[in-house]
């Protein structure tokens, strides 16, 4: 099932009574249950799901937007959803400001790797201040629905697949990882792995020749992203990569390497 199925027309909704955080959270469980998915699922239960991942941290990530979600057992599908609070409220954003546009996910607790695509998906798409604004002032949910589906790419959604390519990142630079990794995560179906490195420096010094060079041993941050990744999507996974590090190609710090693959068989989990 791609994103687009996913995505409830009987889940979208425009306005809220809803004044704070556990109203809003009840007013989405509400909105979630008028789905075949989930129609006669325990409200409590869906509730505590989300009440309980939002104890782990909010999913408001500022910008008016937040991405409440939760996996829940026996269920089969995903169903996603929208909530639009034009006048917005506290959610404890990271930024201090109301939330006025909410994407909600519930889906089946044994799959996380889709999970994790559709989250990362969701955030890719609302990256863009116009999108955002533009569905927050919809007057109809058939509306925002459109304006969504006309808009929202996924891996999955390719028809056809021409090859692959496999790309190794190395990550020196501790500040840009998360979004590196981000961008890999929305356009791969689970073929991404991540290994802790070392810079050569911190063997090197250990040698007599080039002890010297440094002045101590200190483990610096270095990370190796290896992602397979269907050609079709590479020429944006690159510059998704150059727009997050913008200097890449005159300071140190972000290397990418990419290559065609002859043969690849098989799935990994993130």
């Amino acid at each position: 099932m791609n994103l687009s199925e996913s995505l409830r027309p009987e889940c979208i909704q425009i306005g809220s009574s809803a004044h704070t955080k556990p109203e809003l959270l009840r007013e989405i469980v509400r909105l979630a249950v008028k789905s075949p998915t989930l129609a006669g699922y325990p409200f409590e239960k869906i509730y505590s799901a989300l009440h309980a991942r939002e104890e782990i941290g909010s999913t408001g990530f500022g910008n008016g937007i937040a991405i409440p979600h939760c996996s829940l057992k026996d269920v089969e599908d995903f169903v996603i959803g929208v909530l639009i609070h034009p006048e917005g409220i506290d959610f404890d954003a990271i930024d201090k400001q109301k939330t006025k546009l909410f994407f909600f996910i519930i889906g089946p607790e044994e799959k996380r790797t889709r999970h994790i695509q559709i989250l990362s998906s969701i955030s890719k798409f609302l990256k863009t201040p116009q999108t955002v604004d533009q569905l927050i002032r919809e007057k109809l949910p058939e509306a925002v629905l459109e304006r969504i589906l006309s808009q929202l790419e996924t891996a999955e959604e390719l028809k056809e697949k021409k090859g692959r390519c496999l790309f190794h990142v190395f990550v020196q630079k501790e500040e840009l990882f998360d979004e590196i990794l981000q961008i890999f995560s929305a356009a791969v179906e689970g073929s991404i792995a991540v290994i802790e490195a070392s810079n050569a420096g911190y063997y090197l010094h250990s040698m007599p020749l080039f002890s010297a060079l440094w002045s101590e041993r200190g483990k610096a941050f270095h990370r190796l992203i290896l992602a397979i990744v269907n050609k079709e999507l590479s020429n944006d996974v690159i510059r998704r990569i150059h727009t997050v590090a913008e200097k890449l190609e005159r300071e140190p710090g972000i290397l990418i390497a990419v290559q065609d693959l002859f043969y690849t068989s098989g799935l990994i989990e993130f």
